[in-house]
């Protein structure tokens, strides 16, 4: 991966990707941008890094068609991974990383404040949830360790509800949600982000765990006799080899 490949999407080219998805053919149902960066951290919940070719087409189509070789589709292409490679650098160092959200406004152009301007999340907890309905790797973690749900409640409690489903799961999520929105309450848009990231970074160390590193044989001590046999000491042998 190149220096550039990783470079961080600035403001402009945020707002540029969000173009170029946006003017992609309806039919496409393509992922607007606050929806991708939801979906890109879901793909690097997995415990191991899931092939582009799985996810990436589902970005541009919603049936995961093949997206045609125009000079627009080539420049999204490039902000997405450079967004998927930040992303995954943040994730690896368990640093807090910004979500892409776009603020809420009312009718009059001014910026929703305090608990009204939450649902702002909706889309990336969307995009997130998108990425355990498309990737098997992330779908089979989530199912595999009981401790994931839990540990990513900041994220799911900004799903949508649908009023539609009565289905014992939708019940379930919805009692879920209410325990949490009243164990856990929020008061504005910026506690609701800190608590997004703080769950994400939770997840990723249950499905990706910072291993301790292990030894190929146990360690030998200074006056050890010396593995190789020689019948000294290992700090007279090979230790003075190794700087002890």
């Amino acid at each position: 991966m190149s220096t550039a490949d990783s470079k961080p999407l600035t403001d402009r080219e945020i707002a540029e990707l969000d173009e170029l998805l946006a003017a992609l053919p309806e039919d496409n149902e393509s992922l607007d941008v606050a929806m991708l960066d939801g979906f890109l951290a879901g793909v690097l919940l997995a415990p191991d890094d899931v092939p582009q070719s799985v996810w990436l087409p589902f970005v541009f189509d919603g049936q995961g068609r093949a997206t045609p070789d125009t000079a627009d589709a080539r420049r999204a292409l490039e902000l997405v991974l450079r967004r998927y490679h930040e992303l995954a650098a943040y994730l690896a160092a368990r640093e807090p990383f910004d979500p892409i959200v776009f603020e809420l406004e009312d009718e009059q152009g001014k910026s929703l404040t305090g608990r009204d301007a939450i649902a702002a999340l909706t889309p990336w907890a969307a995009g997130l949830a998108h990425a355990f309905d498309i990737v098997p790797a992330v779908s089979a973690a989530y199912d595999a360790d009981a401790d994931l749900a839990p540990a990513l409640t900041g994220v799911l409690r900004h799903l949508p509800l649908d009023a539609d489903d009565a289905s014992p799961e939708a019940a379930d999520f919805m009692l879920e949600r209410d325990r949490i929105d009243h164990d856990v309450p929020l008061r504005d848009l910026d506690e609701a982000i800190d608590e997004l990231v703080a769950s994400v970074l939770d997840a990723v160390e249950i499905t990706r765990p910072h291993r301790p590193l292990l030894r190929d044989a146990p360690k030998v001590g200074r006056n050890d006799p010396c593995p190789c046999g020689s019948g000294r000491k290992y700090k007279a042998c090979h230790g003075r080899e190794n700087g002890n």
